[in-house]
C-alpha cells in the first residue's frame, strides 16, 4: 500500500510540474502575441524573464523589460538579490556585441597585431578631440604587441556637425586612413575631404549601447569599460575574461 501511495504521489508530482510548464509556456506564447502587436516587434526578441508576467524585449542593442499586457516598460537592470548579479548585464553585453557585429568590420580603421599573434579583439569608441583617446592610440603598438586588435568607431562626442564630427569625417575619407587617424590622434591636421561614410552611424549606436564619453572600450564579452586603460592592464583583463 505504501508502494502504490509513493507511485500515486510520484505521478501526481510529475503532472504538476508538466501542468506548471505548460500554463507557462501558454502565458509566454499569450504575452508575445500581446507584446508583438503593441511594439511591432518579432515574438523570437520576446523572452520570460525570472519575474512572473514580466518579460524581455531584445532589439539590439536594446533590452528592456515589458509587462505581459503590454502596459508597463521597464527600462533599467534586474538584479538577483540572492545572488548579486545584475541579470540584465550580461544580456546587454550580448547585444552591444550583436549591433557592433551588424555594423561589421567594413566600417571600422582596424589596428591589428603580426599575423599569428591575435589574441584578443576590442572595438574602441573615440573622439580625435579626446586627450585620453590620443593617449590610447600613442600606445596602438604596445596592444598590438600584446596581441590585442584595436577596432575604431567614431564618437565625435559634441555631436554630429561638429569640428570633431567633421575631422572623424575626414579621417575616413583618407587615403590612407591608418595614416590619418595616426595624424589626427597627433593633432597634425588631416585634409578636409568627404565621402561617404559610417560616422553617423557610428555615432548613432555609440548613443545606443550608452556610450557617454570617450574613449568607450567594448570587449569580446560585450562589457564597455570607460576610460583609458594601459595596455598591459588591459591585457590581463581579457586574459582573465577569455579563462572564464
Amino acid at each position: 500500500m505504501r508502494l502504490f501511495s509513493k507511485s500515486v504521489f510520484i505521478v501526481l508530482i510529475s503532472s504538476l510540474y508538466a501542468l506548471s510548464a505548460m500554463a507557462a509556456s501558454s502565458d509566454l506564447e499569450k504575452a508575445r502575441r500581446t507584446i508583438s502587436v503593441k511594439l511591432g516587434v518579432s515574438a523570437k526578441n520576446i523572452q520570460a524573464s525570472p519575474v512572473d508576467n514580466l518579460y524581455l524585449v531584445s532589439i539590439p542593442p536594446r533590452l528592456f523589460y515589458i509587462s505581459g499586457d503590454g502596459k508597463y516598460v521597464i527600462d533599467g537592470d534586474m538584479i538577483d538579490v540572492a545572488s548579486k548579479t545584475n541579470v540584465t548585464e550580461g544580456l546587454r553585453g550580448k547585444a552591444r556585441v550583436e549591433a557592433i557585429n551588424n555594423l561589421g568590420e567594413d566600417a571600422m580603421i582596424i589596428f591589428s597585431p603580426k599575423k599569428g599573434k591575435l589574441k584578443h579583439t576590442i572595438t574602441v569608441f573615440t573622439d580625435i578631440d579626446c586627450p585620453y583617446c590620443r593617449k590610447l592610440h600613442d600606445n596602438i603598438g604596445a596592444y598590438n604587441d600584446l596581441g590585442i586588435q584595436v577596432r575604431y568607431l567614431a564618437y565625435p562626442r559634441a555631436g554630429i556637425g561638429s569640428s570633431s564630427y567633421d575631422k572623424a569625417v575626414a579621417v575616413w575619407c583618407a587615403n590612407d586612413r591608418k595614416k590619418a587617424m595616426a595624424m589626427a590622434m597627433g593633432k597634425q591636421v588631416v585634409k578636409t575631404k568627404k565621402c561617404t561614410n559610417p560616422v553617423d552611424a557610428e555615432f548613432n549606436l555609440g548613443n545606443m549601447i550608452g556610450v557617454r564619453g570617450t574613449p568607450a572600450l567594448v570587449l569580446e564579452n560585450g562589457q564597455m569599460v570607460p576610460g583609458y586603460v594601459p595596455p598591459e592592464r588591459l591585457a590581463a583583463i581579457l586574459d582573465k575574461i577569455a579563462a572564464k
